[in-house]
């Protein structure tokens, strides 16, 4: 029997990382802290951006992480320390597996618009390998209908990590979409409305919710509106020190 434990957009924690950026956060991170609430699965992070005109994040590094990178509204311009250069839009799925390590930034290139997007986090199954930049366009298969793997095995851009793969679908209202069976699955309205398959009113999501479901078992979600969902298919658990003790 599945459990949904839903978390509203309301409830998020809300960072000011740089100046121009609104960053709200779905788990612990940084100077946002909320005790037993730092992942799901294997998701680490989960953080809903809007970056102004002009602004965004300078340079700065990573290591041992999987960074996937979704654009919603706008472009997103991506450089770093090797050379490579990206422009992310709507459509399109950025994958950073950082590795042994990497600088880079992420600056509005929208011009006069905001750029809105969702990053995602988590951490690879191997340390200290090369570091990976890949970016995928996924419109034709979205115009298709369903859910898409973007990112992980199998996917339009690799992940480094087995047992992880991220979903997107942009159902349009009275659409179903069967949710892929797996021990975790987050799922994330990016925009619209959903209904989770049986489940009361409490569990229907609005744009920013987002369900983090246990143990699914042939659920569907059904959209109430024109709808954008980032579902993540998880088959193993991220444990914590505390947890593993």
């Amino acid at each position: 029997m599945a459990t949904v434990d839903v978390r509203r957009a309301t409830a998020r924690g809300v960072l000011h990382g740089a100046p121009g950026v609104e960053s709200r956060h779905s788990f612990s991170f940084g100077a946002h802290l909320e005790e037993g609430n730092s992942h799901f699965g294997l998701l680490l992070a989960h953080h809903e951006d809007r970056i102004d005109p002009g602004a965004g994040y300078d340079d700065h590094p990573h290591r041992d992480t999987e960074i996937v990178t979704w654009v919603l509204e706008g472009a997103l311009a991506h450089d770093d320390d090797a050379g490579r250069s990206a422009r992310v839009t709507p459509g399109t799925v950025q994958r950073l597996s950082a590795g042994r390590g990497v600088v880079h930034s992420e600056r509005n290139a929208a011009g006069d618009e905001p750029v809105h997007l969702v990053q995602m986090w988590l951490l690879p199954d191997e340390a200290g390998t090369e570091p990976v930049h890949e970016t995928a366009d996924v419109s034709a298969a979205l115009d298709a209908g369903g859910l898409v793997p973007v990112a992980g095995r199998g996917a339009a851009a690799g992940l480094g990590i087995a047992d992880a793969v991220l979903h997107v679908a942009r159902p349009p209202a009275g659409d179903r979409l069967d949710l892929p069976d797996a021990p975790y699955l987050h799922v994330f309205v990016a925009r619209g409305e959903v209904d989770l398959g049986d489940h009361d009113d409490r569990d229907d999501l609005a744009a920013g919710d987002a369900a983090r479901i246990a143990e699914s078992d042939a659920m569907s979600l059904t959209a109430r509106t024109d709808a954008e969902v980032l579902v993540w298919e998880m088959h193993s658990d991220l444990a914590t020190p505390e947890e593993s003790a």
